[in-house]
């Protein structure tokens, strides 16, 4: 009760207002005067109908006294304003993760597969925050840090979606359709411009991704590239990878290709990522994604408890429809007693 006293009060108001009720009803039948007989009315008394009506009227006397106690009651619980409380804990994660996606040609088959792997991660996630960037020659976010799970999943279903239905291979000859260009196409360089899969400026992107950079929070960068950089761009792979570590975010990447046939520039990815305490995987492994989900999963969670909260719900549904009830009856029985 918000209110106690109140249901004190109006109990009280009641019996007083009920007693000097009483009190001035006896004065007026006193200053009535004697009361009459009437002759040969005794009878009356035996007669079967005459006890009906008594039992009636005593009877609805009674429910309506049962039926005003109902109401009064009720009505003073009402006053006292009923509510529910209870402590409201509130946890929340502080692990940040990043999917920072190479879109060039060769990386958009396991773009699609990484968007719908992690479709089905972020259906186990309660409270950790995903972000999703694609890079080329630029960068762009597709939606920043949320926990908005609904809404994540939704673009990843899009994203791969436009990639499966749009990117098509033959001979090793990659094609797009109209469609998937103009998904792609903030990401593309302009037409004087001799640059792609620019690494170290998407990795950048990425980190920059992250806010609350004062707070202590895990956070990982899931890099998708083969490394393979076309053009100059502001970073390089590893002077991005200093600013990774410089904010504290580990960086796992994922390579298209064994690690029994890698390239200098996939040796340079794996080195460069594993300083940062992330790791390498090949991206063409059936249990790649796998893999790096249990990495992420791994990856120290802290879970903020913040200080209990208190918290009052109103809860006047019950006492007033115990009133209503209770005024409804009195009526009723009045009405039926003939009081």
């Amino acid at each position: 009760m918000r209110f106690t006293w109140l249901i004190f009060v109006v109990l009280g108001v009641v019996l007083a207002a009920t007693c000097a009720g009483w009190f001035l009803a006896r004065r007026a039948g006193q200053r009535a005067g004697e009361k009459g007989w009437v002759a040969n009315t005794g009878y009356v008394r035996g007669l079967p109908k005459y006890q009906a009506l008594v039992r009636r009227t005593r009877s609805s006397l009674a429910m309506a006294i049962v039926c005003f106690l109902i109401a009064v009651i009720a009505a003073s619980v009402s006053a006292g304003a009923p509510v529910d409380r209870y402590v409201k804990h509130e946890k929340s994660s502080s692990r940040d993760i990043v999917i920072c996606l190479d879109a060039s040609g060769s990386m958009l088959p396991y773009d699609s597969k990484i968007g719908e792997s992690f479709k089905k991660i972020i259906s186990r996630f309660e409270g950790e925050r995903i972000s999703l960037q694609l890079w080329n020659a630029y960068s762009m976010t597709m939606f920043p840090l949320t926990d908005d799970y609904e809404m994540a999943d939704d673009v990843l279903t899009e994203m791969a979606d436009t990639i499966d239905g749009g990117l098509s291979i033959y001979g090793g000859r990659i094609s797009v359709t109209p469609t998937l260009e103009k998904y792609l196409r903030p990401l593309l360089p302009d037409d004087d411009e001799e640059k792609a899969s620019l690494v170290g400026d998407g990795l950048a992107s990425c980190v920059l991704g992250f806010d609350h950079t004062d707070k202590e929070r895990s956070r990982t960068i899931l890099l998708a590239t083969d490394n393979e950089v076309y053009g100059q761009g502001i970073y390089d792979l590893a002077e991005a990878i200093e600013f990774a570590k410089s904010q504290k975010v580990t960086v796992s990447a994922l390579y298209p290709g064994s690690e029994y046939a890698m390239t200098s520039e996939a040796y340079e990815l794996r080195d460069q990522v594993r300083s940062t305490g992330g790791d390498f995987y090949d991206a063409s492994s059936p249990s790649a994604v796998d893999e790096v989900v249990k990495q992420i999963e791994s990856e120290q969670k802290q879970d903020l408890e913040k200080a209990g909260k208190m918290v009052e719900t109103d809860r006047p549904g019950a006492a007033l429809g115990w009133t209503i009830v209770g005024v409804l009856s009195l009526f009723g029985m009045l009405a039926l007693g003939r009081l």
